[in-house]
């Protein structure tokens, strides 16, 4: 018989078992110090102190030797919380604060794509309650007349070493499987389609097949272990380790007391095994250039397996990006210009973007047909602001990931222009992916061939968008308001509310100025505000 506990039940019980846990030191303090100068209330304070810091700053309640160390007079001291900063298991503060403000939350379906494979070509799949195996969409599509594997059964050759197929009732043409070592897993093998098992360097068609091009006509395979192919744990090894990436970019300069907004700056990224590889042979084998060109060089990345779990620093190819700002897990987050402003702006700045009290007008008023945002009524509202911020954005591309370089990606391509301006041609996929190449409004006439992320900027804005987010950061130092944002969201995290207007006027600039003249070291605006007197009072 099942039994139902009343609702507050299990609170009544964590408070019993606090009790129970402190009420012993308690009185033994009492016992041993009958002369100390702390009175009851005081002496009880040190523990709930003590249970609100390790709770906070390390994620768990204190053990019981660190209770018995506050017995009979022993106060917890400033030793004692610089203890818990430097304490590896800080880490779990600044990971989930990080967390709550990046919104790290890249997974599977955001590398790839389950449907067409945007980003990796190749996955496991089931097909009619057939054992997994290991297909190239594109083959299937283009070799065997459909998004069908091969058949699951052990390939065959002729007496001229031609593999042999069977055209199925369906009106596709199949072959078997062959047993394939793949990197991800050294020592196993795996069942991969005879076509997409081929280590062939070029297509039939003399296409590269380290390249996309080759890889989408279907003349390709896999590779030597499948280096170019992936399987759907891979995606997600890689999902994980572009998230660990960007919280080992948000503790790097806290845990060596760097300024903070370095994370945000850095010319650097760390790179482990699956990430090298991904960047290495499977981010050119993007469908479109989500990625394509990794951040890192290829000469710069490490010499190191797909099962290799170290982690190593390496510099960035183009001196564009800031930090995890135009990390992967970013961009892929937040996929467009204004995504990756707005978070900035709610994470950092303390901005939020919101929509007007009153709505918006009517679509039907000519003001609402305006192309441009930042002057189209109602939208104004927020984007005469955002549309300036999400220009540092302007060279990494929309839907992915992709720098634009300048000397591949010019601010003006001509083609582009003159297929904008005839209505009867058609444009290249460069051309529409990335430039003005329709004009669906007589004020975008003059913007024809533009790359996308200049349209409707002047001067100023365009040096934003050849500057990239490190000018963002950098004015946002400058103007005190990262730091100002920075402790806010962190009295925030500490303190379990928002600050009052009395807080706000009164001891945020002093919080503040205490984290600056610290050189924007963040544990030590942690141990200002975790030592505060108001701190304190709160955990009574």
């Amino acid at each position: 018989m099942r039994t139902h506990r009343h609702p507050h039940s299990a609170r009544l019980h964590g408070t019993l078992l606090v009790a129970m846990l402190v009420a012993p030191l308690v009185v033994a303090g009492r016992a041993a110090a009958q002369d100390a100068p702390c009175d009851d209330a005081v002496r009880v304070d040190r523990f709930r102190y003590l249970r609100q810091l390790s709770l906070d700053l390390l994620g768990r309640a204190p053990t019981q030797p660190e209770f018995e160390a506050l017995v009979p007079e022993t106060d917890v001291d400033a030793a004692q919380v610089d203890a818990m900063l430097e304490s590896p298991e800080f880490s779990t503060f600044v990971r989930r604060h990080h967390r709550d403000l990046l919104w790290p939350t890249t997974d599977a379906i955001e590398v790839v794509n389950a449907a067409v494979a945007l980003l990796l070509p190749a996955a496991f799949y089931e097909y009619e309650g057939n054992a997994d195996r290991l297909f190239l969409l594109f083959t299937g599509l283009y070799t065997r007349g459909g998004l069908v594997p091969c058949k699951d059964e052990p390939a065959e050759w002729d007496e001229r070493d031609t593999l042999i197929f069977e055209t199925m009732p369906d009106g596709t043409r199949r072959e078997g499987y062959v047993m394939v070592e793949p990197y991800w897993a050294p020592g196993t093998q795996v069942k991969v389609c005879a076509l997409e098992a081929r280590i062939n360097p070029m297509s039939d068609a003399g296409l590269d097949c380290g390249t996309a091009q080759g890889m989408t006509s279907g003349g390709c395979g896999c590779g030597p272990n499948l280096e170019h192919c992936a399987s759907l744990p891979v995606v997600q090894d890689i999902a994980a380790s572009l998230q660990e990436q960007l919280l080992r970019m948000v503790e790097a300069p806290i845990n060596e007391r760097r300024p903070y907004h370095e994370m945000l700056t850095e010319d650097t990224e760390e790179l482990d095994g699956p990430l090298t590889h991904y960047y290495r042979y499977l981010a050119p084998m993007a469908v479109d250039p989500i990625v394509l060109v990794p951040p890192v060089a290829l000469d710069a990345l490490p010499d190191l397996p797909y099962t290799d779990d170290s982690w190593h620093r390496v510099p960035r190819a183009h001196d564009r990006h800031s930090g995890l700002l135009t990390s992967l897990s970013y961009l892929l987050r937040f996929q467009t210009d204004r995504a990756r402003a707005n978070r900035f702006y709610n994470a950092f700045l303390c901005q939020p973007f919101v929509a007007p009290p009153n709505g918006l007008p009517s679509p039907n008023d000519a003001c609402s047909q305006q192309p441009n945002l930042r002057e189209r009524c109602g939208c104004n509202y927020c984007h005469a602001r955002l549309e300036p911020a999400a220009a540092y954005w302007g060279r990494f591309a929309n839907a992915g990931s992709l720098f634009l370089d300048p000397e591949q990606f010019p601010p003006y391509q001509a083609r582009c222009a003159a297929c904008a301006r005839n209505p009867d041609a058609t444009c290249d996929f460069i051309c529409q992916r990335f430039y003005v190449s329709e004009i669906g409004h007589p004020d975008e006439a003059p913007f024809a061939g533009v790359l996308k992320s200049y349209e409707w900027r002047g001067e100023d804005e365009v040096a934003r968008v050849e500057g990239g987010p490190r000018g963002l950061v950098q004015a946002s130092v400058e103007s005190g308001q990262l730091g100002q944002c920075v402790t806010r969201k962190a009295f925030e995290r500490l303190y379990h509310r928002p600050m009052s207007e009395v807080e706000q006027a009164a001891d945020l600039p002093r919080f503040t100025a205490a984290f600056v003249d610290s050189g924007y070291d963040f544990k030590a605006l942690v141990r200002t505000l975790v030592t505060d007197p108001a701190y304190r009072r709160m955990a009574r």
